[in-house]
């Protein structure tokens, strides 16, 4: 059965925070005089307005480029198990060559392990109407099971042929990840609203503030329950909240990714006693410039996306989002 959800959805590697650390002149010709007409009937075909019997074109309805798309992925669930099912239930919305080729990625006539495992596929496409018929379908797609980042980019076309969808061409643009752009927007989301949490719930410190739970997830969430409680026992303030560029670098599944950040750092950050407003020697002085990395595991945790991890390295040469690390956003 096909395990889908129909959208429209630290340990980081030491290696990618090491490697984010380190023409002729045109011419006008003059206007022509018309010529006079030379009758009443030349005059009247001259001035009245041109006809057209041909009726405007009308913008594809997406929805059926749509399901044809889901339906050509339900089929390639099933190449491995039941080629001639698959291959059946594939050419009903799809062109003989988008069969072959997908037959050729996902069954491919050689013996190994990896060749003989069926895949689930849970799709998240957007469609695109365009004026000529066709309709353009982008999908990052969650494979299961696959190596690395759990996602996988593919493009398409549809079009209507004999009066039904038919996906005509399919393209794997990344095969190394990709990140659907609901999951992008509200991950990225649960991230800033983590850095603006901080600011309240630390200001002073407030191990009973709503925004602890709301943001936090975790081993981080246990860690900073235990700094608030300290920190409030002794009257402490953390301040300053620095500017943020997060990117996705990596997806575990639909409900883990991995952002990296190099943030600028705020020059008043600092651990301060509430009451006389002493800056304590705990954490040392923001220079002017500093960029700070930051690695974190988000979490989809009932329904909100939650830091549940946070690894980084203070004053380093980094290069703000986006970067080549970063997985397109589809």
């Amino acid at each position: 059965m096909r395990l889908t959800h129909r959208p429209v959805v630290l340990t980081l590697l030491a290696a990618a925070l090491l490697a984010a650390c380190s023409g002729g002149d045109d011419t006008i010709a003059e206007p022509t005089a018309e010529t006079a007409p030379t009758s009443e009937a030349t005059a009247a075909a001259t001035t009245a307005p041109p006809t057209s019997t041909a009726a405007p074109t009308a913008t594809p309805d997406p929805s059926g480029a749509t399901e044809a798309w889901l339906q050509l992925w339900d089929g390639t669930e099933k190449l491995v198990s039941d080629p001639d099912a698959a291959s059946e239930e594939m050419l009903v919305v799809a062109s003989p060559s988008v069969v072959e080729q997908l037959a050729t990625i996902y069954n491919p006539t050689l013996a190994s392990d990896v060749a003989s495992t069926p895949r689930l596929f849970e799709n998240n496409p957007v469609t695109e109407p365009h004026a000529d018929g066709t309709v353009a379908v982008s999908d990052c797609i969650f494979e299961t099971p696959k190596a690395g980042n759990a996602t996988i980019w593919y493009s398409g076309t549809a079009e209507v042929v004999d009066g039904d969808w038919t996906i005509t061409s399919i393209t794997l643009n990344s095969e190394i990840g990709c990140v659907p752009s609901a999951i992008a927007t509200e991950a990225i989301a649960g991230y800033e609203a983590y850095w603006d949490a901080r600011v309240e719930f630390w200001d002073p410190a407030d191990p009973s503030s709503p925004l602890v739970d709301e943001t936090m997830a975790g081993a981080h969430l246990e860690l900073i329950e235990g700094l608030l409680v300290d920190h409030a026992d002794r009257g402490l303030a953390l301040r300053g909240r620095p500017t943020t560029h997060p990117e996705i670098i990596e997806v575990r599944s639909a409900t883990e990714v991995a952002i990296l950040d190099c943030s600028e750092q705020d020059t008043g950050r600092g651990l301060f006693v509430v009451e006389t407003g002493e800056r304590l020697d705990d954490i040392p002085a923001v220079r002017d410039g500093q960029r700070d990395l930051t690695s974190a595991v988000m979490l989809l945790e009932d329904g909100a996306w939650k830091v549940s991890d946070v690894q980084g390295q203070a004053d380093v040469s980094c290069e703000s989002a986006p970067t080549p690390q970063g997985l397109p956003v589809v």
